[in-house]
Protein backbone atom coordinates (compact mmCIF):
# COMPACT_ATOMS: atom_id res chain seq x y z
CA UNK A 1 0.00 0.00 0.00
CA UNK A 2 1.40 3.13 -1.22
CA UNK A 3 -0.96 5.13 1.92
CA UNK A 4 -2.46 7.97 -0.28
CA UNK A 5 -5.33 9.68 1.34
CA UNK A 6 -8.46 11.46 0.75
CA UNK A 7 -10.73 13.11 2.96
CA UNK A 8 -14.46 13.07 3.35
CA UNK A 9 -16.85 15.02 5.73
CA UNK A 10 -19.02 12.90 8.02
CA UNK A 11 -21.35 13.23 10.78
CA UNK A 12 -19.01 13.62 14.03
CA UNK A 13 -21.07 10.14 15.10
CA UNK A 14 -20.86 8.20 11.97
CA UNK A 15 -16.82 9.51 12.02
CA UNK A 16 -16.15 8.60 15.48
CA UNK A 17 -17.89 4.95 14.76
CA UNK A 18 -15.93 4.38 11.35
CA UNK A 19 -12.39 5.30 12.86
CA UNK A 20 -12.77 3.00 15.83
CA UNK A 21 -14.26 0.28 13.47
CA UNK A 22 -11.60 0.87 10.61
CA UNK A 23 -8.57 2.93 12.02
CA UNK A 24 -7.08 5.95 11.45
CA UNK A 25 -6.84 6.70 8.75
CA UNK A 26 -9.34 4.60 7.52
CA UNK A 27 -8.84 1.37 5.48
CA UNK A 28 -11.63 -0.48 4.20
CA UNK A 29 -11.35 -4.20 3.81
CA UNK A 30 -9.85 -5.02 0.03
CA UNK A 31 -13.04 -6.87 -1.25
CA UNK A 32 -15.76 -4.67 0.40
CA UNK A 33 -18.14 -2.99 -1.48
CA UNK A 34 -16.98 0.39 -0.36
CA UNK A 35 -13.33 -0.11 -1.66
CA UNK A 36 -14.65 -0.85 -4.78
CA UNK A 37 -17.23 2.29 -5.09
CA UNK A 38 -13.76 4.25 -3.99
CA UNK A 39 -11.82 2.67 -6.76
CA UNK A 40 -14.30 3.53 -8.97
CA UNK A 41 -15.66 6.93 -7.87
CA UNK A 42 -11.65 8.33 -8.14
CA UNK A 43 -10.53 10.36 -10.84
CA UNK A 44 -7.95 12.60 -11.74
CA UNK A 45 -7.44 15.83 -10.20
CA UNK A 46 -8.96 18.77 -12.50
CA UNK A 47 -6.31 20.84 -13.84
CA UNK A 48 -6.28 24.17 -12.43
CA UNK A 49 -4.00 27.59 -12.27
CA UNK A 50 -4.51 27.41 -8.48
CA UNK A 51 -5.02 24.62 -5.55
CA UNK A 52 -8.78 24.91 -4.16
CA UNK A 53 -8.59 26.16 -1.16
CA UNK A 54 -10.38 24.34 1.72
CA UNK A 55 -11.17 25.26 5.11
CA UNK A 56 -9.76 23.50 8.07
CA UNK A 57 -13.69 22.42 9.15
CA UNK A 58 -14.20 20.71 5.39
CA UNK A 59 -15.44 21.75 2.33
CA UNK A 60 -17.65 24.79 1.42
CA UNK A 61 -21.11 22.64 2.04
CA UNK A 62 -19.56 20.88 5.32
CA UNK A 63 -20.85 22.66 8.66
CA UNK A 64 -19.80 22.17 12.19
CA UNK A 65 -22.11 18.93 12.72
CA UNK A 66 -19.14 17.32 10.28
CA UNK A 67 -15.44 16.16 10.97
CA UNK A 68 -12.97 15.17 8.05
CA UNK A 69 -12.46 11.35 7.61
CA UNK A 70 -8.96 10.22 5.65
CA UNK A 71 -9.75 7.33 3.86
CA UNK A 72 -6.72 5.37 2.39
CA UNK A 73 -7.23 4.97 -1.38
CA UNK A 74 -7.09 0.88 -2.25
CA UNK A 75 -3.93 0.06 -5.15
CA UNK A 76 -5.21 -0.38 -8.08
CA UNK A 77 -3.07 -1.41 -11.40
CA UNK A 78 -5.37 0.66 -13.47
CA UNK A 79 -5.59 3.63 -11.75
CA UNK A 80 -2.53 4.13 -10.17
CA UNK A 81 -3.13 6.37 -6.29
CA UNK A 82 -0.43 8.99 -7.25
CA UNK A 83 -2.40 10.25 -10.32
CA UNK A 84 -6.36 9.07 -9.27
CA UNK A 85 -6.55 11.04 -5.86
CA UNK A 86 -9.53 13.29 -6.18
CA UNK A 87 -13.07 12.67 -5.43
CA UNK A 88 -15.44 15.36 -7.06
CA UNK A 89 -18.59 16.86 -4.41
CA UNK A 90 -21.45 14.09 -5.95
CA UNK A 91 -18.57 11.22 -5.43
CA UNK A 92 -18.17 12.47 -1.67
CA UNK A 93 -21.22 12.22 -1.19
CA UNK A 94 -21.77 8.36 -2.82
CA UNK A 95 -18.87 7.51 -0.36
CA UNK A 96 -20.98 9.46 2.48
CA UNK A 97 -24.11 7.21 1.01
CA UNK A 98 -22.15 4.04 1.42
CA UNK A 99 -20.48 4.77 5.06
CA UNK A 100 -23.84 5.51 6.23
CA UNK A 101 -25.93 2.53 5.05
CA UNK A 102 -22.88 0.50 6.52
CA UNK A 103 -23.56 2.01 9.64
CA UNK A 104 -27.18 1.41 9.78
CA UNK A 105 -26.64 -2.34 8.93
CA UNK A 106 -24.34 -2.39 12.09
CA UNK A 107 -26.51 -0.68 14.39
CA UNK A 108 -29.77 -2.43 13.06
CA UNK A 109 -27.88 -5.93 13.75
CA UNK A 110 -26.59 -5.43 17.05
CA UNK A 111 -29.39 -3.20 18.60
CA UNK A 112 -32.47 -5.07 17.33
CA UNK A 113 -32.34 -7.22 20.65
CA UNK A 114 -31.93 -4.46 22.81
CA UNK A 115 -36.00 -3.94 21.56
CA UNK A 116 -36.56 -7.78 24.03
CA UNK A 117 -33.76 -6.85 26.57
CA UNK A 118 -34.87 -5.86 30.24
CA UNK A 119 -32.09 -3.44 30.48
CA UNK A 120 -34.03 -1.48 28.08
CA UNK A 121 -33.64 -0.12 24.36
CA UNK A 122 -32.03 3.36 25.60
CA UNK A 123 -29.16 1.18 28.12
CA UNK A 124 -28.58 -1.21 25.52
CA UNK A 125 -27.67 2.02 22.88
CA UNK A 126 -26.12 4.15 25.08
CA UNK A 127 -23.88 0.71 25.84
CA UNK A 128 -23.21 -0.21 22.22
CA UNK A 129 -22.97 3.66 21.08
CA UNK A 130 -19.43 2.92 23.95
CA UNK A 131 -18.06 -0.40 22.75
CA UNK A 132 -18.51 1.47 18.82
CA UNK A 133 -16.42 4.46 20.35
CA UNK A 134 -18.97 7.22 19.61
CA UNK A 135 -18.83 10.02 22.30
CA UNK A 136 -21.61 9.97 24.97
CA UNK A 137 -22.69 13.85 23.24
CA UNK A 138 -23.64 11.86 20.17
CA UNK A 139 -25.57 9.25 21.59
CA UNK A 140 -29.14 10.80 21.10
CA UNK A 141 -28.42 11.12 17.05
CA UNK A 142 -28.13 7.24 17.32
CA UNK A 143 -30.69 6.75 19.38
CA UNK A 144 -32.81 9.00 17.17
CA UNK A 145 -31.56 6.76 13.89
CA UNK A 146 -32.86 3.51 15.00
CA UNK A 147 -35.97 5.13 16.21
CA UNK A 148 -36.78 6.05 12.85
CA UNK A 149 -35.10 2.83 11.22
CA UNK A 150 -37.73 0.87 13.56
CA UNK A 151 -40.46 3.49 12.99
CA UNK A 152 -40.00 3.07 9.00
CA UNK A 153 -40.56 -0.57 9.59
CA UNK A 154 -43.93 0.14 11.47
CA UNK A 155 -45.00 1.80 8.75
CA UNK A 156 -44.77 -1.16 6.37
CA UNK A 157 -46.89 -3.48 9.04
CA UNK A 158 -43.47 -4.97 10.77
CA UNK A 159 -43.40 -4.66 14.34
CA UNK A 160 -40.58 -5.40 16.24
CA UNK A 161 -40.98 -6.27 20.08
CA UNK A 162 -43.94 -7.45 21.84
CA UNK A 163 -44.26 -4.30 24.72
CA UNK A 164 -44.44 -2.04 21.49
CA UNK A 165 -46.88 -4.53 19.51
CA UNK A 166 -49.68 -3.87 22.74
CA UNK A 167 -48.49 -0.02 22.69
CA UNK A 168 -49.47 0.43 18.83
CA UNK A 169 -52.67 -1.50 18.53
CA UNK A 170 -53.77 0.02 21.68
CA UNK A 171 -53.44 3.43 19.71
CA UNK A 172 -55.78 1.91 17.20
CA UNK A 173 -53.26 3.07 14.51
CA UNK A 174 -52.61 0.96 11.29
Amino acid sequence: MRGITISIPLPHYLAQWLTHALGNPVRFPAQSYENRLLSRLLSRAPRCEEPPTISPMGDEGASRKQMRVSIIIPDNSMHRPEYYNHLSRRARALMADAIETLFRIHLWSECVSFIHSRAGLNTGIDQWCRRQGISIEYREAVRQKFYRMRRAYEKDGIILGEKHRKRYHENGRK
